[in-house]
């Protein structure tokens, strides 16, 4: 199973976090575990079994994504800049600025 296919197995689409994805996963858990599923017995193992790879593919997928904290990689990937938000804040701030 491919990434796109286990993000999809899951619902998620878009972005999500490891904590958005095992949101998910325990969602989907409550509904498909065969010992508590309302749905055929066969088609809750199934589906179970699927969920189960889907999440495991996309957990070592996050797990092993390489993270850059060069400053230049950090200011592309997000619009936060702690200074600016500090002088936004605070700048004015007898105290602070």
């Amino acid at each position: 199973m491919s990434i796109p296919e286990a993000a999809e197995v899951l619902g998620i689409t878009g972005t999500a976090s490891l904590n958005g994805i095992h949101a998910r996963f325990r969602e989907l858990v409550k509904e498909w575990h065969p010992d508590v599923s309302q749905h055929d017995p066969d088609l809750s193992h199934v589906t179970f079994i699927r969920i189960k790879e889907a999440y495991d593919i996309l957990v070592e997928y996050g797990i092993n994504y390489e993270l850059s904290f060069r400053a230049e990689d950090i200011r592309k990937g997000t619009s936060y800049d702690s200074r600016e938000f500090w002088m936004d804040r605070f700048g004015d701030d007898p105290i602070w600025g």
